[in-house]
Parts: C-alpha cells; structure tokens; sequence
C-alpha cells in the first residue's frame, strides 16, 4: 500500500505504467501515443456454441482436467474449452481450434515464459492503462488481489481480513453458480418448461443468500419457519424447488418431516372496463392492439405473445389459442371487429410466423416495459393512481369477471380461461357485479326441445360455438 502514492509517466503508478511487462511506455497529456495505439492486438475471438453457433454461453466450473466448461443458454448444449497453457497469449494472438467431440482448443505462438510474471502469480489491476487492459484479458489473471492502486483508490480499500472474506464470499458464488447451470441443464434433460428451470434456479438461488446450508435438510426447514416476510405461496414455491435440487444431488428427504405449506387465496383486483380502455387508447399502436387482445381473449401474456397468424380467422372473429401456458387447454375466444381490425393492422414479416415479433419471449418482455411505461404516464398524466394497480395479468381478471357475471356458470368460464382445474376458477365466482357490465344467465342447449322451454322462459339466442352447442341467454334484473 505504501506504493500508491509513487507516481510514473501521465499521472499512473510506475508499476502500473512501467514495471509491469517491462517496458516503458510513452504517454503525451494523458493519452497514449499513436504509434502504441497503432500497436494494439486485435480484440479477442469470440467463442460460440458448436451445436447452434449463439455466443450466449455461461462457465459451467471446470472438468477433472481443469478444462473450462460452457453451457449454451439457448440450446443447453454443454461443451468444454480446453486451453493450451504453455502456449497462452495476450489478447488478439489466440487462435481457436475446434474437434469433432465438442472440445474447442485456444492455443497460439507467444510463450508464457516471455511474459514478466508466472502462472502462481496473484495479478489485478483496476486502472486504466493500456498495459493493464492488455494484463486484464489474460485468463490466468486473478481479480481477488491488486498489484497497486492510486491514491484516490487507496481511500477505499478496507482491512485485510474483510478483502479475504469477500473473495472467499465470491468463490463461493462463482462455485453455486456453476452448479446452478448444471442444476438447470439436468431440469432441460426432463423436458421442464424453461421458465419452471429459470424459476426453480432462482428459488435455491434465494434460499443460499438466505444462509441455507443446501446439503442439509434441516437448514432449509429452519429457514422456511423464521422467515416471516415470504408468504405461504413462495415458501411452497422454495419447498418444491429444493425438492427437485435434493434429487437432483441425491439428498435423502426420507427421514426429515416436510411441512405442508397452504396457499393464501386472495380476491384479484378487477378494474372497471372505462380504465383497461384508457390504457388501451393511451399505448402505442403495437402494444395497445396487444392489450385489446388481452381484454377479449382472456390469454395470458406469453400465451398472447404466441398467437400466430395461422390462429385468427378474420371472416369467423375467432381467436385460437394453440399453445397455451402452464399446462392448459386450447380454446377458441370470439373477439370483436375492432380488436380484428387493430390486429390486422400489423405489419407481416417474411420471416416471422407470430403477429407482434419474432420470438414470443422477447415479445412477452417488450411488451410489458411498454406497458409500465405507458401506465406510468397516464396514471401521472390524468392523476389516477388506480391505473397503477393495473397489471398484464388483471385484463386476464377482467376477462374471468366479466364473463362469469354474464354466464353465471363457472364451467363454461373454466373452459374459456383453459383451466385444467376448477378450483382455479371459482375466485371468480365471489366477484362483485361491475356497474359497467350488463350480467345475463346463459344456457347450453343442443336438442330443439331444450331451446323451445328456453325460450318459452324469456331467454334469447346467442350465438353457436364451432362444435354445435347453441346458447341462449337472459339479462339479470335488479343488480344495479
């Protein structure tokens, strides 16, 4: 530390400026010279996934040889890289091999022996100097220690001991995180949804920052019964997740008792139709067209993120949900002319099936920060807080109510919402009379007896749904 204040060449340490490699290096007014900066190596190759070619990769921790392994995040292949280190390079001199078994070697010309440090060396740096850049993108180097530091940084550095705690901390994360992507790549071989593995990887995340021992059972049951701030539905959620982590490391659950956690059913919030309106009207044309298919289908968001050109019948104004999520069931939504018309309006790509993008998870995720955006500013614009109870999910809400008030029969709502469970669908049957909403009781019928007595009771024809079954309906009276 004692070091910090010897200052070199442009206002650097010497041994960040000059000691380093062994060479001096020529600064003017802070700025390199152009013949250095003519000199500097090319940037790095990217490595990239050999089965799909995406260069979104993870460190997956390292094999028995000390190989590093990488896992694709797009199409969870698991490869190793293997480096050649007697023959390791700065950057821009390395050059990438790839074998037929998925092991992509980096070697290159320059020896490590030239270079002024070994391989058991404990180099950082945290300047800016070329030099330091150009020793950064080593792969020996090691971040957990500084050769030097200036004396603006020096001001925050803390004890000896804390810096060692905090590295131990970090190895411990780096360690977890690797595990984790094993964790998820084992959950992609049972074929689990993605988000149920991004879900269930975040949920022992959460459990390991809350001071859980994750080979002992015993930690985890401690921790679910003094946290006071997770509700029943999370800690179930954190429950399952473990469970399928103790298999996954062969952890006997057999002699612990795991409790029973109760979901909390709480009412939705359900707004009136005058506000799903305002947002609708405020939002962009793309992302208004997207609610207004919310408001009358019912779908959930990456359901709705999934609707394909194949799926709309202009002539019938018929949606179809073909995919739906979490587990459900395909059903077809009668939507209205004006929702026909604003999603006729998008623009059609060669390349793309889908009506709002190309990829339904980027779809799900643009469309809800316009969205945010959008509420924000019209709650602030008109000074309406409701609007910020306002949800992607409370159109799915609104859909369930509206419907229920109109039908008043929970299996035909069970059946326009997908749901494979009825208990899924009864929260709405407690839900109050909106003003904005004309309530009427709807009847099933398929023989021409069943519809002359319902006739003969006041009821109307509604319409008949593509399987053949006629519906009748009668408005409720004395509601308002």
């Amino acid at each position: 530390m004692a070091r910090a204040g010897v200052q070199g060449e442009g206002g650097l340490p010497v041994c960040a400026s000059n000691s380093i490699l062994g060479k001096k290096q020529s600064f003017q007014d802070g700025k390199l010279d152009r013949k250095v900066r003519l000199h500097r190596p090319p940037k790095e190759p990217q490595l990239h996934c050999p089965e799909c070619g995406s260069q979104r990769l993870w460190k997956a921790g390292f094999s028995a040889r000390g190989d590093q392994l990488l896992l694709c995040r797009s199409c969870f292949r698991r490869f190793q890289v293997k480096v050649n280190v007697t023959s390791q390079l700065l950057k821009g001199s390395d050059t990438v091999e790839k074998f037929p078994n998925g092991v992509v070697s980096v070697t290159g010309k320059q020896s490590l022996d030239k270079l002024s440090f070994i391989r058991s060396e404990d180099v950082g740096s945290h300047m800016l100097s070329v030099v330091e850049k150009d020793l950064n993108s080593l792969p020996l180097y090691n971040r957990e220690r500084r050769v030097c530091v200036s004396e603006r940084e020096a001001k925050n550095l803390v004890a000896v001991n804390k810096t060692e705690t905090t590295a131990q901390d970090r190895t411990n994360q780096q360690a977890l995180k690797g595990e984790l992507v094993t964790f998820m790549f084992h959950l992609s071989k049972l074929n689990l949804d993605k988000k149920t593995i991004y879900s269930r990887a975040r949920n022992i995340e959460l459990l390991y920052r809350n001071g859980v021992d994750l080979n002992n059972p015993d930690s985890v049951l401690t921790v679910l019964a003094t946290n006071e701030t997770w509700r029943s539905g999370t800690k179930n959620n954190l429950l399952q997740a473990y469970k399928s982590y103790a298999r996954w490391k062969k952890i006997d659950l057999s002699t612990v008792d795991l409790p029973k956690f109760k979901r909390q059913t709480e009412q939705p919030y359900v707004p009136k139709e005058t506000q799903l309106d305002q947002l609708i009207a405020g939002a962009g044309w793309k992302t208004g067209a997207f609610l207004q298919l919310l408001k009358e289908t019912g779908a959930r968001t990456v359901e709705a993120a999934r609707i394909k050109w194949s799926d709309i019948d202009v002539i019938g104004r018929v949606v179809t949900i073909s995919n739906p999520a979490k587990n459900g069931m395909p059903r077809q939504i009668h939507v209205s002319e004006k929702c026909i018309q604003m999603l006729s309006r998008q623009p059609r790509k060669s390349d793309s099936e889908y009506v709002f993008g190309k990829n339904p998870e980027s779809i799900r995720r643009r469309m809800r920060a316009n969205f945010h955006w959008a509420r924000g500013y019209i709650a602030a614009k008109t000074a309406n807080n409701d609007l910020l109870k306002i949800h992607l999910h409370t159109f799915r809400h609104f859909f369930a109510t509206k419907l229920y008030l109109q039908v008043r029969d929970i299996r035909y709502v069970q059946k326009k919402m997908g749901h494979r469970s009825i208990t899924s669908t009864t929260i709405y049957e407690n839900s109050e009379p909106n003003q904005d909403v004309e309530t009427y009781t709807v009847k099933a019928v398929t023989t021409r007896e069943e519809a002359e007595k319902l006739i003969a009771l006041g009821y109307e024809f509604h319409y008949r749904t593509p399987d053949g079954v006629d519906l009748f309906r009668k408005k409720v009276v004395g509601l308002d």
